[in-house]
């Protein structure tokens, strides 16, 4: 399991720790003055120095072999910070995991009420207003505070069955679910967003900020059962999935797959399976 797994999980994934949705927890966290602080500056994180650091092209700064890495580490630890005031400003105690459909539906049926709004996100970096987040608790009553993500059809109260048939369509249509704290270990939202725009698998990727966690899971193929159809192959959003056209048949890097299942699901034959990344000792350590 992953450290918050074990800090937070109480023997299972901390994503399913019924604990971590209370109101009690919102309380002891302070989740509600946090979200609102955190959402209601969301737009300007890339235009304003945080503690001195400017957020405007970072690439350069990341790349250099020794400052680089110091950078890494001290941004790193804003994410992880569990323990006492935490600026939201900067993420402190937000940080959240890549999760499968299943284990999605499952976080529903916890969480429950349920309310959609507009993803922070896709909002931020396209200006898009897409409801493709599903806030709790803390961040649910917050919303009203915050009118520029609510839908302009209002935002919609989904019944446990309505929230996990929106995941499944989200799914289809090549979303990647994730799970957040708000902050650790409170857990105020699942959001179906996509590479580019989802800022937290972009900082990942290009600069290689936990911001984002790997799942749980990691993808396998069962070649026996694949017929080469290829639908998998635009599934991936990680570069761990690629074609094999001498094989006919997918290869999955499991070190860079971050478990989303989105190839999985796609699979008409069952070929591609989600396992789970502890139990192979190259990965469980991979997050």
């Amino acid at each position: 399991m992953c450290e918050w797994c074990f800090k937070h999980g109480a023997g299972k994934r901390w994503y399913l720790n019924s604990k971590n949705y209370l109101e009690q927890t919102a309380l002891e966290t302070n989740a509600h003055e946090y979200i609102f602080e955190l959402w209601k500056q969301f737009e300007k994180i890339y235009l304003q120095k945080i503690y001195g650091i400017s957020m405007k092209g970072p690439g350069y700064k990341f790349s250099t072999p020794i400052v680089g890495r110091a950078l890494k580490g001290y941004v790193n630890s804003w994410f992880r910070k569990e323990k006492g005031k935490r600026n939201p400003r900067r993420g402190e105690g937000h940080p959240g995991q890549v999760v499968t459909l299943e284990d999605a539906k499952k976080i529903l049926e916890i969480a429950s009420p349920v309310l959609k709004v507009n993803c922070a996100c896709r909002q931020m970096s396209r200006g898009i207003q897409d409801p493709c987040c599903l806030t709790f608790g803390a961040l649910a009553e917050m919303i009203p505070k915050l009118p520029r993500f609510i839908p302009e059809r209002g935002a919609e109260w989904l019944h446990v069955d309505e929230a996990q048939d929106f995941v499944e369509t989200m799914n289809e249509s090549g979303r990647v679910n994730t799970v957040w704290f708000g902050p650790i270990p409170y857990i105020a939202a699942l959001c179906s967003c996509e590479r580019p725009e989802c800022a937290a698998a972009r900082i990942r990727m290009e600069y290689g900020l936990k911001f984002l966690y790997k799942g749980e899971y990691v993808a396998q193929v069962y070649f026996e059962k694949c017929n080469g159809c290829a639908v998998c192959n635009s599934r991936c959003q990680f570069g761990a999935l690629t074609f094999d056209s001498l094989m006919n048949a997918p290869y999955i890097d499991a070190k860079r797959c971050f478990g989303c299942s989105l190839c999985a699901t796609a699979c008409p034959e069952n070929a591609i399976q989600m396992v789970d990344r502890n139990e192979n000792p190259v990965l469980k350590d991979v997050w």
